[in-house]
């Protein structure tokens, strides 16, 4: 299983007619197909104001290529395509990338987020490159200390992954869920508060950081987003 993380950067005003098309219309097709949708985001805090960002997951390279090839090829795609884009295009351009699960990630065991919570959560993706040399020791810090110290702090952990193909090698990529900005600011400070993880991070990092650069980005779910 491997994931693909995607982003539109989106042409100005045309946001509310992409959401309109991916909700009406091309989801209801891939699931009909047998795609593996896992969630639709839109920026809240950080980002950019005119983009969409949604993951998918696939069983193999190849089922990707078939699935996405055929979907492409589709007289109903193409005959939607021309009504929704008379004006011009909705998508000034695309990013993706082809991500693999790390052996802790929570997603393949299913999210630790409440089902039956009557409010969506908010999502947090955070994507940490690594210095030169060091996304090993980071991965292996995550998985042998951060993951139990973030669960220990309430911490909702969705998924860990590091690139496979696009963006570059020295990546990993995690998505954290809240119930409230309040909770995620709780949260954080005391993580970063405590003693063990000061203690830790502080011995992993005896030879430099492991961590060159974070950006992070506030997401809310789609109205049609399985993630909620």
């Amino acid at each position: 299983m491997f994931y693909e993380l995607r982003k539109y950067d989106v042409m100005p005003g045309r946001l509310p007619a992409l959401l309109d098309r991916f909700g009406t219309f091309t989801v209801p097709h891939w699931n009909e197909r047998g795609f593996r949708v896992v969630g639709f985001w839109t920026p809240l805090l950080g980002g950019n104001n005119h983009q969409l960002i949604y993951m998918l997951g696939w069983d193999s390279f190849e089922e990707r290529m078939a699935k996405f090839s055929a979907w492409q090829a589709s007289p109903e795609r193409a005959a939607k395509w021309e009504e929704t884009e008379r004006d011009g295009p909705l998508v000034r351009r695309v990013n993706n990338v082809l991500l693999q699960p790390t052996d802790f990630s929570q997603i393949e065991k299913g999210p630790a987020l409440d089902p039956a919570k009557g409010d969506h959560y908010l999502f947090e993706l955070r994507e940490y490159d690594a210095m030169p040399g060091k996304l090993r020791a980071l991965v292996q810090r995550f998985g042998g200390f951060t993951i139990d110290c973030f669960r220990k702090h309430g911490f909702h952990q969705v998924g860990y992954w590091t690139s496979v193909m696009g963006g570059h090698n020295n990546r990993l990529t995690y998505i954290l869920a809240w119930n409230s900005l309040d909770e995620r600011q709780r949260a954080f400070a005391e993580f970063r508060a405590d003693s063990e993880r000061q203690r830790i991070f502080k011995e992993s990092e005896r030879d430099g950081n492991l961590v060159e650069f974070v950006a992070n980005v506030l997401m809310q779910p789609t109205a049609f987003s399985p993630l909620r």
